[in-house]
């Protein structure tokens, strides 16, 4: 489940650190909705927010400031809203509040997701009562399986959160369980949406498993640290260090620095190869190339506290690792990429799609990252054939702008938020 969560109508104080603070927590999709805001205090809002943070942000009026912002996309009433401005950005998700099956049906080959509400009784408006039975929600999906992109709205709370899921709701979105109460503090905000989450089984097991996983290289212009310092700012949230023919000195100094750059920004620390150097150095966890110690070894070694990964370049690699117990599985190549010496041969999208449907009869559910050679226009069509996300390096570092280049990946795997 992608969440989302709806600001409050009224400004509220001190909010944009709130915002921040479901940021931090995990959040990727924050719906702007302030219908007596003027532009100006919007503004003022976004001016406030961290610029990494602008393109996970829905306006829901006054779209113009989007282009301005750089901002992930514009939300429409469920009355017939007009477009404000031409849109320039082709990767703003568009998205559109219905309040019937009929409106449902009517909009949402049209948009990138849609709300379906009030699904429950309001937590935010008293006397809002729920207009649906869950027959006829349940009902509704099974004779419309095309429709995989409705989002439940009203009265969302972690109690009711995975019975939407199993209505068949592509997510929930989040209102009066946040913002309900007086005396709203960061910690307050973050707890709640973490509440939220706990409560579905998708997000718990595959809550350590980032869809962007960034990793270093030697060859770039930059130093691993400033790599890592420069795509963390970005808002990358999972940073895998890879350090080839270097000193054990070596690496354990450059393993604490980065452990600290990544602690700072709430980001996993991964490394690589070198397992009995993950608790010395403060690192997350260990990603394991197939030349290196067995997975089986490194949870002996680490324990069950700690993230291992490991690398595969086919279905045998998969399942070996599957069987092994790994947390997540790195899949490549997709394409060529210079960043490996010795290349296994390219997967490409029709090798991905072969994998995860043995991995489907095979009832293998370890969560698949791609990785090798991918470029920013391929980021949806890998997520959209089932994959947890991907791997990045020389795409990244190569970029004449890394932090830009980081944010134009992060903005595709969110947007658009799901498929048809």
């Amino acid at each position: 489940m992608t969440p989302i969560v709806i600001t409050a109508p009224e400004i509220i104080q001190d909010e944009v650190n709130l915002w921040e603070a479901l940021f931090l927590a995990g959040l990727q999709r924050l719906h702007v909705r302030k219908p007596h805001a003027s532009v100006s205090q919007l503004k003022d809002m976004l001016i406030s927010l961290p610029e990494k943070y602008h393109f996970r942000v829905i306006l829901h009026q006054h779209h113009i400031l989007t282009d301005d912002f750089k901002l992930g996309g514009i939300h429409f009433k469920s009355i017939n809203q007009p477009e404000e401005f031409p849109i320039k950005d082709k990767n703003l998700s568009r998205s559109k509040s219905c309040h019937t099956p009929r409106e449902i049906l009517n909009n949402y080959k049209n948009y990138d997701y849609v709300f379906l509400s009030p699904i429950f009784d309001s937590i935010s408006k008293k006397g809002y009562s729920s207009a649906f039975y869950t027959d006829e929600i349940k009902t509704f999906f099974q004779d419309n399986p095309l429709v995989k992109n409705c989002i439940a709205l009203g009265g969302i709370s972690a109690r009711n959160t995975q019975e939407c899921l199993d209505l068949g709701f592509a997510g929930c979105a989040l209102l009066g369980s946040i913002w309900e109460g007086d005396d709203l503090t960061p910690n307050l905000i973050s707890k709640r949406f973490r509440n939220n989450l706990s409560h579905t089984k998708p997000i718990l097991e595959n809550t350590n498993i980032s869809s962007f996983q960034f990793i270093t290289n030697d060859f770039s212009e930059l130093d691993e640290l400033e790599q890592i310092r420069q795509v963390c700012e970005a808002g990358a949230n999972w940073i895998q260090l890879r350090l080839k023919n270097r000193s054990t000195e070596d690496i354990i100094q450059l393993g604490k620095h980065a452990a600290e750059i990544c602690q700072h920004y709430q980001a996993t620390f991964i490394l690589n190869d070198h397992a009995h150097l993950v608790k010395e150095i403060g690192a997350d966890g260990v990603h394991l190339g197939k030349a290196d110690m067995s997975p089986i070894e490194a949870r002996e070694l680490l324990g069950v506290n700690y993230i291992i990964g490991g690398t595969a370049n086919n279905m045998d690699d998969v399942h070996q690792l599957h069987k092994a117990g790994v947390d997540y599985i790195g899949l490549g190549p997709f394409r060529f990429t210079h960043t490996k010496k010795n290349l296994a041969p390219v997967l490409g999208l029709e090798g991905y799609k072969e994998i995860l449907q043995a991995c489907q009869n095979g009832n293998i559910n370890t969560p698949i990252v791609a990785i090798g050679g991918i470029e920013v226009e391929d980021t949806t069509k890998l997520m959209e054939i089932g994959l947890n996300g991907i791997a990045l390096s020389s795409s990244v570092t190569s970029a004449k702008n890394i932090s830009n280049t980081t944010r134009n990946y992060l903005k595709q795997l969110i947007n658009p938020l799901c498929k048809n």
